[in-house]
């Protein structure tokens, strides 16, 4: 039996394109807006390592005694009995606050923690004797706070909240200096949210909508790496997923911000342990060929994304960058391709910028992890708000979180206020808005790791006014089991079960100590 071919006719053949044919013809034009780098601040030009790191600790004392003074003013010069006296009776240094004396002190804080790591004992592990358990958090209840400055320091007692400041805040106190060197706290400030400037406020906002993109957590080269998600994401900025108004809505998409830990900190680890085993050389050059890998793969990566949109590239705690604050651009040379394209710039960590007139701020997530272990706080988006309203980025460094000795500098207080200010590598995502004293707005953001939630954040620059949504890029065709959100999210699902109560904290606790267990188990695999 034959087969029989129909033809078609003639006019079928010549039909007009419809309306909807036209449309998906149409190509779109990807909007642009002004872009300033404000990162030269963070940038390293001369390292000199001699000098000892309470210089640091002095230059924020007197940087930030200024805003203090005007905050305690502002603060209990109207709420307070005798505010003539308070307020005017402010003391230079802690040595001229005389016993029983009513006065306002300024000082930095220190937290005495038992469970707080130190050198001595690393070393008692060398010599075989029982080493401190790994642990989320490293506080306890007889963790005792101090104020200080350079002639004295003050044990604090009285109405301060003492499991949930940290070492390295800038703070200052109302109350009386007791017999036995104890200083009594009746109030407490902190500088608060600085001021906006007026050239940022009165740049003209373009009535065509633009949006920015952040995302962090890549984890490029991780056993449990979703391609399908990553390349999800890829054809979502380059407007290849979807229809036409998802297209039209992606021409409006003016920039991407990688918030560090492109590279997984598997092959890292591996090299690491493989260093420490007596192996011939040519034997341990394939685990570094694992990084090289991950490497290459995140050059293809970008390599698609700044055909189409510029990308701004933050190192992060395990990318090939400098391990101390603040980290140093990730050098151009490991992405060639992406960077034969002209659109990727390569910035430091902590990140500022200015994108069509709505300021960004932000960090990798390093601050508000080293924050999290060492205070009672639970809620990482209330940590990244206390950093706004203590005006530093960064107030665990150096004391637990490792930075550059600077001398006569601190280039992580927050001179000026920002619209967008974010942290990324967090477990979930969260946002928020806070309002300072003179009426700035600014939006919080936690940046969700992508490895983990394969979820990105994005941004309506709108300068105060700015929105945030959060995008999902997961599947369940080809997503591979991650042992480590299934042990985060098991633990966080039994915590909202139990309530706010301790049963319901501990439970949180308890699924951070489970996913370092479980890291620990795939590095030794």
């Amino acid at each position: 039996m034959r087969n029989r071919i129909y033809m078609a006719e003639p006019e079928e053949f010549l039909c007009r394109p419809t309306a909807e044919d036209e449309a998906f013809r149409k190509t779109h034009t990807r909007s642009g807006c002004s872009y300033l780098n404000l990162c030269e601040r963070f940038r390293l030009r001369e390292r000199n390592y001699v000098t000892q790191y309470a210089h640091i600790y002095f230059t924020r004392l007197e940087k930030m005694r200024p805003y203090l003074e005007n905050a305690a003013a502002r603060e209990w010069a109207q709420s307070v009995a005798g505010n003539e006296v308070c307020v005017k009776n402010v003391k230079k240094r802690l040595l001229e606050a005389e016993v029983g004396e009513r006065c306002c002190i300024i000082g930095t804080l220190f937290k005495k923690m038992e469970l707080k790591p130190s050198i001595l004992k690393e070393i008692s592990t060398s010599h075989h004797l029982l080493s401190q358990p790994p642990r989320a958090k490293l506080t306890s209840s007889s963790d005792q706070l101090v104020v200080e400055d350079s002639s004295q320091r003050f044990p604090l007692s009285g109405n301060i909240p003492s499991p949930h400041l940290v070492t390295g805040v800038l703070v200052a106190l109302l109350g009386t200096a007791m017999r036995g060197g104890v200083f009594e706290v009746e109030d407490y400030t902190f500088a608060g949210l600085p001021s906006r400037e007026e050239s940022v406020e009165t740049e003209e906002q373009e009535e065509e909508e633009r949006y920015v993109l952040l995302v962090s957590g890549l984890g490029m080269g991780s056993s449990w790496c979703d391609q399908l998600s990553l390349e999800m994401f890829v054809d979502y900025v380059t407007g290849q997923l979807g229809g036409v108004s998802d297209q039209r809505f992606c021409s409006s998409l003016v920039r991407v911000i990688v918030a560090g830990n492109s590279i997984t900190p598997e092959t890292s680890k591996n090299a690491e342990r493989q260093e420490k085993k007596p192996h011939a050389r040519f034997q341990t050059r394939n685990y570094s060929a694992d990084t090289v890998e991950a490497v290459k793969e995140m050059d293809n990566f970008l390599a698609q994304l700044t055909s189409c949109v510029p990308v701004d590239l933050m190192p992060g705690a395990n990318d090939p960058a400098n391990y101390q604050l603040p980290q140093q651009p990730l050098h151009l040379c490991m992405f060639p391709r992406a960077r034969a394209t002209g659109r990727l710039s390569s910035l430091t960590n902590p990140y500022h910028t200015v994108i069509g007139g709505t300021v960004f701020m932000g960090c990798s997530g390093q601050n508000v992890d080293d924050i999290y272990k060492f205070s009672s706080l639970t809620d990482r988006l209330e940590i990244l708000e206390n950093t706004l309203q203590w005006r530093h980025m960064l107030p665990t460094s150096p004391d637990t979180l490792n930075c550059y000795p600077y001398q006569d500098q601190d280039p992580f207080i927050m001179n000026t206020c920002p619209h967008v200010y974010f942290c990324g590598n967090q477990p979930s995502f969260q946002s928020g808005r806070i309002t300072g004293c003179d009426g700035q707005s600014v939006l919080t953001i936690c940046v969700p790791s992508f490895d983990l939630t394969h979820s990105a954040v994005l941004v309506r620059l709108r300068g105060g006014e700015s929105e945030v949504q959060e995008i999902e890029f997961g599947t369940s065709l080809s997503h591979a089991p991650n042992p480590h959100l299934e042990a985060v999210l098991k633990m966080q699902k039994e915590g909202e079960e139990k309530g706010e109560g301790d049963g319901g904290q501990e439970s949180r606790i308890e699924g951070e100590m489970t996913l370092l267990h479980l890291m620990d188990d795939d590095d030794d695999d």
